[in-house]
């Protein structure tokens, strides 16, 4: 049974007929809105919202057949329930008024109990229906919010296969080329401000990062206290993966001199090796995209050994950029953990 009053449209073209079902259907407790005919139905529908049509099949210009089409063919109007009432009683007819999505069919002249039972069963059935959409909507919306959170922590690619239902996401790069770039001096420079103005400065600087990593159509992989790390290659590989990079670097390396930590100018010490990788998702609780392999030890050994304000970089980077940039050479340097390796500055774009 309804206790919410429902908004009912009677659509027939005999007034004695419209009368008698309006009466009726206000006795039940409903709010009632009249058309004349299909035409007048359909135009009212439009613009007003019911939860029920009571619908004659004979009438002029329009019949109640072609209401029904026109209903169920328009997705604003086709989940509102239909019945149809009509002096004609053959089989056929009713039939063809269920194919067309007719909820219900009532014969005139009609039973008082029977246009109720009906009338009131087609309204809790919308109801349900209203109801189970709006739980679809809502579970639709959290499946979105929780696919956005997935993809702010795992690239799209590793986000596709995890929901596909892979147990362990693994694959080797043989082209990559991996950066760091780190804050100096961070600690000292953060000794006397406040941990929200860190936060939000590093949320600030790393943000701006973010967008041109984005842009160069790179991979952040993470942030590592003062430290942002990023990779080309990864997780689809990418031919121009240490072009990419380099310009990246020079980009985040140009961006910093202008910014602000917690009032403060900063300098950025980056470094860039290029080399095979594994990359792979760790984690149950806190999920993570990482990288592994000499090259991100050697890429890292770029950045702590460089010079503030320096782009760092790999003989084996140098290689793939040479022909597209500009170097200093910087010769020799005692990598730790790595041994003697040549290493150059990355200065600009040719």
């Amino acid at each position: 049974m309804m206790n919410r009053r429902s908004t009912i449209l009677i659509v027939d073209d005999t007034a004695e007929l419209r009368d008698l079902l309006a009466m009726r259907v206000q006795v039940l407790g409903h709010q009632v809105e009249i058309a004349e005919d299909g035409c007048q139905a359909l135009e009212m529908l439009e613009s007003q919202l019911v939860d029920l049509v009571l619908l004659d099949i004979m009438m002029p210009e329009i019949n109640g057949y072609q209401v029904l089409e026109t209903m169920k063919a328009d997705e604003r109007l086709q989940h509102i329930p239909v019945i149809v009432i009509s002096a004609i009683g053959e089989i056929d007819s009713v039939a063809r008024c269920i194919q067309l999505g007719a909820e219900d069919y009532l014969s005139k002249p009609f039973n008082n109990v029977l246009l109720k039972a009906r009338i009131e069963a087609s309204l809790e059935r919308k109801r349900l229906r209203d109801q189970e959409q709006r739980l679809f909507a809502q579970v639709e919306q959290e499946r979105r919010k929780s696919e956005k959170l997935l993809l702010n922590i795992l690239p799209e690619p590793a986000a596709e296969r995890l929901k596909a239902g892979e147990q362990v996401i693994a694959d080797s790069f043989e082209q990559t080329t991996v950066m760091f770039a780190d804050i100096v001096n961070f600690s000292g420079l953060t000794a006397d401000i406040p941990p929200t103005e860190v936060v939000a400065g590093l949320n600030g600087i790393f943000s701006n990062f973010d967008e041109i990593v984005r842009r160069y159509e790179l991979q952040k992989i993470k942030t590592i206290g003062d430290a942002y790390m990023l990779a080309g290659g990864v997780p689809n590989p990418q031919p121009q993966h240490a072009s990419l990079a380099a310009q990246a670097a020079l980009e985040i390396m140009q961006a910093s001199a202008v910014m602000r930590l917690g009032g403060q100018p900063f300098t950025l010490r980056i470094g860039l090796h290029s080399g095979a990788v594994i990359a792979g998702v760790i984690g149950l609780d806190r999920m993570a995209y990482d990288l592994w392999g000499m090259t991100v030890n050697i890429a890292s050994r770029m950045e702590a050994q460089s010079e503030p304000g320096r782009i760092q970089v790999s003989q084996t980077s140098y290689e793939l950029l040479k022909d597209g940039f500009s170097f200093e050479t910087r010769g020799l340097q005692q990598v730790r953990g790595i041994g003697e390796m040549e290493t150059y500055f990355l200065i600009g774009a040719r």
